[in-house]
């Protein structure tokens, strides 16, 4: 404009300046839009979901809390069995026994096939008269435990990405143990104090540890008091109520950054978020207690998606999720950008491949899922289920409509309950399960116990969204038993009281997990992200169809989490900063656990395993999972792969990324497919993928 002489640049600069400011108005009140609300608040009818008590029964350790019960938290190990098994709330790993809790700063275990974090009780907090401990409270990102002691009591808030171990006493003589050997403490005026004096150090707030393993660590308290120093332990003299603050001084880390947070800790979020239609925000404000300024640690992807953030130089936390990233503040606000994903291909099939396509349909539409556990039931409905797509697209009405018949008939036997492993509504922790899964806790793959269930229920929600395309009085009539399988894994809030809030999402890790009421020494786990992604963009798929505006948009939301955290810790292309080598070189992370990583699968170590099972199935949300570049490198590993013969149509829809015209070429050639897929889904993927990267 300025070129042309409509405007001088000052009057351009100012107008500029006006739609700035109307556009940033217009993304504010877009972004806040749409906060949500249940999905349901009633129990599940019992005409399609009968009501079951568990066999497991409710742990002691949930305390006072109630119904709906989380079955997937970061910090489940604390209520399995005996409670004692590993939780990591990133810096630290920690175990919860009788008498203490204990607390690491892991270091990490590497080789080629896997990267784990190394526990050890290099700390415990002693309370000897402990005579029980509970979960006091907890929230997305926390969880608080209680330990009634003789006279007194003891709390433990453990806070995703707090950089201090925190123990809240009333009247307590505070007492910590390390199985290391402490070979110098100095208090806050710089004296020196050796162990083997068996000093009382004078009244002091603060101490520095120095131990044999290199490592140094910073203890705070509220005021001061006398320290008794041994070569394994630091113990109060006098009764004591207040805060003790542990930090490691890792590498670089010094005391002195940590001096001026030493008041103020974190006990609890307060999560928000809200969604428009191309953005939505995620918001963490942090329950604080004491008076002053909070530091924090953030992950890798947190940092990534930073709408602001005031970082702190000098502490850098390596973990299994790569560096920590030290911030300042009370309130972390994030903005995660939004895909639009559409039913179709988003480019249209190649002409000359049609005529194929055509073909294999033929041979493909009239197939029957025959399986009856809710999982692999799942993965051939899916398959019938994105069929009936390709048959919509490329219009072929006739077989859309017979398979959307088939659809309906498959999918009201489950919704109804009439099907032979029927689902039922736990009345005991809150969630559907499988009538079979309930009764054995290795049937159904977990089910009853809440393995896996975003996957099983992800295909039945895409099999139903794709019904509902076409015949939306078929969603309309099961509308509510429908909405419970959402409610299940996908509820937003805390006002159903009947589902725990998004039974399988990290809202710190922003990926899921998938472990259920299993219990392991390294926490939580997740295999399959694309799966992960696909129950989320299912949920994408019914919002759409229901008109349901809220369901649509979470969906979104979650969906775009998974993807996030999928490239970043899943996803090891050479410029990543996560993992080294040699893991690295393995380009795909086959199971990500709470403190380790593994280039493997539940069910094989076939190299198609680890990585296939993180790209099926393929679906357009795909396009973003599996981008080119990282695909260049992540086919290098898989291109001579060819065992099992079922795996090597996986194979071929991912070489379609990167090279399609080859993929075609060896498609057309596939005698063997998985039950997942077929020759005409793996045709449709080839021929609407874009142009070939040239070497």
């Amino acid at each position: 404009a300025e070129y042309m002489g409509i405007f001088t640049t000052r009057e351009m600069n100012f107008y500029i300046g006006l739609w700035l400011i109307a556009l940033s108005m217009i993304c504010i009140q877009k972004v806040a839009e749409c906060k949500f609300g249940p999905f349901g608040t009633e129990q599940p009818n019992p005409k399609y979901r009968p009501s079951m008590k568990h066999p497991m029964p409710i742990s002691t350790f949930w305390g006072a809390n109630n119904r709906p019960y989380p079955t997937n938290a970061w910090w489940e190990n604390l209520i399995l069995n005996k409670g004692e098994e590993t939780l990591n709330a990133f810096p630290y790993i920690y175990k919860a026994k009788a008498d203490k809790v204990c607390f690491t700063f892991p270091t990490q275990v590497e080789s080629k096939e896997n990267i784990f974090s190394l526990y050890t009780d290099e700390w415990c907090v002693i309370l000897p008269d402990s005579t029980d401990h509970k979960i006091l409270r907890y929230d997305e990102l926390s969880v608080t435990l209680r330990y009634q002691l003789k006279d007194s009591i003891a709390t433990y808030p453990i806070v995703q990405g707090s950089p201090f171990v925190v123990t809240q006493y009333e009247r307590v003589k505070p007492e910590i143990r390390t199985i290391a050997t402490i070979t110098q403490v100095i208090d806050e005026d710089g004296k020196i104090y050796k162990p083997e004096d068996n000093p009382i150090l004078a009244p002091s707030s603060k101490v520095i540890v120095f131990m044999n393993n290199t490592r140094k660590w910073v203890v705070y308290f509220d005021k001061k008091i006398p320290i008794k120093v041994t070569s394994q332990s630091l113990s109060g003299v006098i009764t004591y109520s207040g805060a003790m603050k542990l930090a490691v001084l890792d590498k670089q880390e010094t005391s002195e950054i940590f001096d001026q947070y030493r008041n103020t800790f974190a006990i609890g979020v307060d999560l928000d978020y809200s969604v428009a239609d191309v953005s939505a925000k995620i918001i963490y404000n942090w329950v604080v207690s004491g008076k002053g300024k909070l530091l924090m640690m953030a992950l890798p992807h947190h940092v990534d998606a930073f709408e602001r953030s005031k970082k702190v130089d000098g502490i850098n936390y390596r973990t299994i999720r790569g560096v920590m990233t030290a911030i300042e503040g009370e309130t972390w606000e994030f903005t995660e950008y939004l895909q639009q994903y559409i039913w179709d291909a988003p480019r249209p099939i190649d002409p000359d491949k049609l005529p194929a396509i055509k073909r294999a349909l033929e041979e493909d539409y009239k197939y029957v899922p025959s399986d009856k556990d809710p999982y692999f039931f799942g993965i051939e409905i899916g398959r019938l289920a994105k069929l009936t797509l390709i048959a919509d697209e490329i219009g072929d009405t006739e077989k859309a409509n017979y398979m959307r018949s088939n659809l309906m008939k498959q999918m009201a036997a489950w919704i109804e309950g009439t099907n032979p492993d029927h689902l039922v509504y736990d009345s005991t922790y809150g969630g559907i399960v499988s009538s079979d899964g309930i009764a054995n806790e290795q049937s159904d793959y977990g089910n009853g116990y809440y393995n896996d269930h975003h996957y099983h229920y992800g295909y039945h929600i895409f099999a139903i969204a794709v019904i509902g395309r076409k015949n939306p009085e078929f969603v309309e009539n099961y509308k509510e038993p429908i909405l419970t399988y959402v409610r299940d894994f996908a509820n937003p809030s805390k006002e159903d009281k009947f589902f725990t809030i998004t039974r399988m999402k990290d809202w710190f890790g922003w990926h899921s997990y998938a472990s259920g009421l299993f219990e392991f020494t390294d926490g939580r786990n997740q295999e399959s992200t694309s799966e992960a992604i696909m129950a989320y963009y299912s949920l994408v798929l019914l919002g759409n169809v229901m008109k349901h505006t809220e369901l649509e948009k979470f969906g979104k939301l979650l969906l775009a989490m998974e993807i996030r955290a999928t490239k970043k810790y899943w996803h090891m292309p050479e410029n990543s900063n996560i993992y080294p080598d040699p893991f690295k070189k393995n380009r795909m992370v086959g199971i990500v656990w709470s403190n380790k990583v593994d280039y493997a699968t539940w069910f094989g170590k076939y190299p198609l395993f680890i990585h296939c099972i993180q790209m099926l199935p393929f679906l357009p949300p795909t396009e973003s999972s599996l981008d080119k570049e990282f695909m260049k490198e992540e086919y290098e590993i898989i291109k001579n792969e060819n065992t099992p013969s079922d795996w090597i149509p996986f194979r071929v829809s991912a070489r379609a990324i990167i090279d399609k015209e080859a993929a075609w070429l060896e498609a057309i050639q596939l005698k063997v497919f998985h039950v997942g897929t077929c020759r005409t889904i793996v045709y449709h993927w080839v021929a609407t993928r874009k142009q070939s990267i040239k070497n």
